[in-house]
C-alpha cells in the first residue's frame, strides 16, 4: 500500500511540474516556427512583429474605367431650325452646309464600319425636354456624352478663308476625369486626346491637298463634351464662297476625315478616372439634381 501511495504522489507531482512549464514550451515552439532573424554578420537577432495589412485596403476597388466605343462617331451639324447660323451668301446659310457635310461624312464612316450618331438629321430636331422646343446646345452635348464615342465632331461653316478650320477647346488639360465631371469644363480631361485627334485629322486633310487652319476656341457645347472633340469648320474651296456647296469638294473633305478616323479608332485612349469627384457645376436647365455630366 505504501508503494502504491508513493507512485500516485510521484505521478501527481510530475503532472504539476509539466503544467507549470507549458507556457515556456509554447513560447519556444512559436519562436522556433518563426525562425530567428539573421543579421548581416550571421548572428541571430530577436524577432520583431511585422505590421499587419488591412484586408479592406487590399480589396479596395479601383475607380471604374471610362468607356469608349471605338467604332462610334458623333456628328453635330451646327444650328438648324430657327437658328440658321451664318448667312454665307444670298443663297447659302450655315445650317444647310453643316447638315449636307454631315450626311456625306455619315455615308463615308458607315461604309468603314462605324456607327454614326447625329444630333440632327433634319432641319430641326425636337428637344427631349418637354416644352423646350428645338434641341438646345446642352441637349446636343447630352446626346454626344451618352454615346461614349471615339470622336465628336462639331460641324460649322464659314465664308472666311478657304479649306478646313480645326479648333479644339481653350480649356487647360485636367489630370483625369472625376466621377461627376463639371458640366461647363467636362472637356478638360479629354484635351490631350482632342489634341491628338486634331493632329490625325490635320495630317489627313493636308495629304489630301485641302488648305488647313488649326487653333483653339470656346465653341459651345464643346467644353461640355466627354469625348475627344473638335470643331470642323468648312470654308470655301476657292474665292467663290458658294464653292463650299460643291459635291466634289465636300466629298474630298469627308473622305479625308473618314480615313483619319479609321486610324484614330485604334489609337484613342480614355483619360484616367479620378478616385474622388471634383465639385460639379449644375447642368443648365437640369435642376438641382443634375450636378454634372450624366453617364
Amino acid at each position: 500500500m505504501n508503494a502504491l501511495r508513493n507512485s500516485i504522489l510521484a505521478a501527481l507531482l510530475t503532472a504539476c511540474l509539466l503544467t507549470l512549464a507549458a507556457p515556456d514550451a509554447h513560447a519556444q515552439m512559436g519562436a522556433a516556427s518563426r525562425g530567428p532573424a539573421t543579421q548581416a554578420n550571421g548572428a541571430s537577432a530577436a524577432w520583431t512583429p511585422q505590421p499587419s495589412v488591412s484586408i479592406s485596403s487590399v480589396n479596395a476597388s479601383a475607380p471604374a474605367p471610362i468607356l469608349i466605343n471605338r467604332r462610334v462617331v458623333v456628328l453635330d451639324p451646327a444650328h438648324g431650325g430657327s437658328d440658321s447660323g451664318a448667312q454665307i451668301s444670298d443663297t447659302t446659310v450655315e445650317k444647310d452646309v453643316t447638315l449636307a457635310l454631315a450626311f456625306r461624312l455619315r455615308a463615308m464612316l458607315t461604309a468603314r464600319g462605324f456607327t454614326v450618331v447625329m444630333t440632327r438629321d433634319s432641319d430641326a430636331m425636337a428637344s427631349p425636354t418637354p416644352g423646350a422646343g428645338e434641341l438646345t446646345l446642352d441637349d446636343r452635348a447630352g446626346v454626344a456624352n451618352h454615346a461614349h464615342a471615339a470622336a465628336c465632331l462639331l460641324l460649322h461653316a464659314s465664308g472666311s478663308g478657304v479649306g478646313v478650320h480645326l479648333y479644339r477647346s481653350e480649356l487647360d488639360a485636367a489630370p483625369g476625369e472625376s466621377a461627376v465631371p463639371p458640366w461647363l469644363t467636362a472637356q478638360a480631361a479629354w484635351i490631350p486626346q482632342s489634341s491628338l485627334l486634331e493632329g490625325e485629322l490635320a495630317n489627313a486633310l493636308t495629304r489630301s491637298g485641302i488648305p488647313l487652319v488649326t487653333g483653339r476656341a470656346s465653341v459651345r457645347p464643346m467644353d461640355s463634351l466627354t469625348c475627344p472633340a473638335l470643331v470642323v469648320e468648312l470654308a470655301p474651296a476657292d474665292e467663290d464662297v458658294d464653292s463650299m456647296n460643291r459635291t466634289d469638294y465636300q466629298q474630298q473633305v469627308a473622305r479625308a476625315i473618314a480615313g483619319a478616323l479609321l486610324v484614330w479608332a485604334d489609337q484613342v485612349q480614355a483619360p484616367l478616372r479620378l478616385s474622388s469627384a471634383a465639385p460639379a457645376m449644375n447642368h443648365p436647365g437640369a435642376g438641382s439634381s443634375g450636378a454634372g455630366v450624366q453617364p
